[in-house]
């Protein structure tokens, strides 16, 4: 197992065991409340527990569920290589070089350019394009984001901050009005990498930094913010904040401006 995969699949495991965590204990506790103050007396253990797991269960289901209704809302589509077949075809190639399964294609309907990719397990991920991206970058340009976006489902960043989306993040991904309840945790799970950590593992694989740069810079040209929830945010390929007419300082730690993204790539 490549170490980066098994460092972000160690801490997607431990936000998993963590929401486990929480419901056996509440479950403990309202399991020993019932059998002391109800007639189910110690039966009331085993249920609680059970009903603890179910829930579990419930929300680890319905947190990617939620993510992948968001991702692709109405007017967005799963298109397959008839609909898009240059990106089919560029996903294809790039699936082989860098050793992944091929991601589910969706084109999701914003002006705005850019990308994602999200899914807790890599070979079950979905790779989440906007129309605008489309539009705006040429093959080579395209490739360059298509490849960022595979070496972050290779490398397991991808399954993990999609596992921090929908645990940590599901209250703010099921009622969008809860992000500054879980804003502070969910960033800080986001920032155990960076942009500028991620850029260079795709330009590590296609070996032509300035692929990736123009990409960029034709992104920020036509700008990168989505409707998309803010929870989602630390997923996109470019902060729907980091366009130019963002003050590189209100970004978190781990995002970067695509000025100076674009900068660094210069320089490889």
């Amino acid at each position: 197992m490549d170490p980066l995969f098994a460092i972000y699949r160690g801490r997607a495991d431990k936000l998993v065991a963590e929401l486990w965590a929480v419901h056996l204990v509440a479950g403990t506790v309202a399991g020993l409340l019932c059998a002391l103050f109800t007639s189910l007396r110690w039966w009331a253990m085993p249920i609680a527990l059970l009903a603890a797991c179910g829930l579990a269960l419930f929300w680890l289901g319905i947190g990617e569920r939620r993510l992948r209704s968001v991702m692709v809302p109405a007017g967005s589509t799963q298109c397959n290589p008839a609909d898009e077949p240059r990106l089919a075809n560029i996903v294809e190639g790039m699936c082989l070089l860098v050793g992944v399964e091929r991601p589910t294609l969706v084109v999701y309907t914003a002006a705005a350019a850019n990308a994602m990719a999200f899914g807790r397990r890599p070979e079950r991920s979905t790779l989440v394009v906007t129309q605008g991206l489309l539009d705006a970058l040429n093959r080579i340009e395209l490739e360059a984001v298509v490849a960022r976006l595979l070496t972050q489902i290779r490398d397991g960043r991808a399954a993990y901050l999609t596992t921090a989306v929908t645990t940590v993040g599901l209250p703010a991904l099921l009622w969008p009005a809860g992000w500054p309840l879980v804003q502070a945790r969910t960033e800080r799970e986001a920032s155990t990498g960076s942009d500028f950590d991620d850029d260079a593992e795709a330009v590590r694989l296609t070996r032509y930094p300035p692929g990736l740069a123009d990409a960029l810079e034709a992104m920020s040209a036509t700008g990168v913010r989505t409707d998309a929830p803010r929870v989602t945010w630390p997923l996109w390929l470019a902060d729907p904040r980091a366009d130019a007419t963002v003050d590189p300082a209100g970004l978190p730690d781990y995002r970067a401006d695509l000025e100076t993204r674009v900068a660094v790539l210069r320089e490889f």
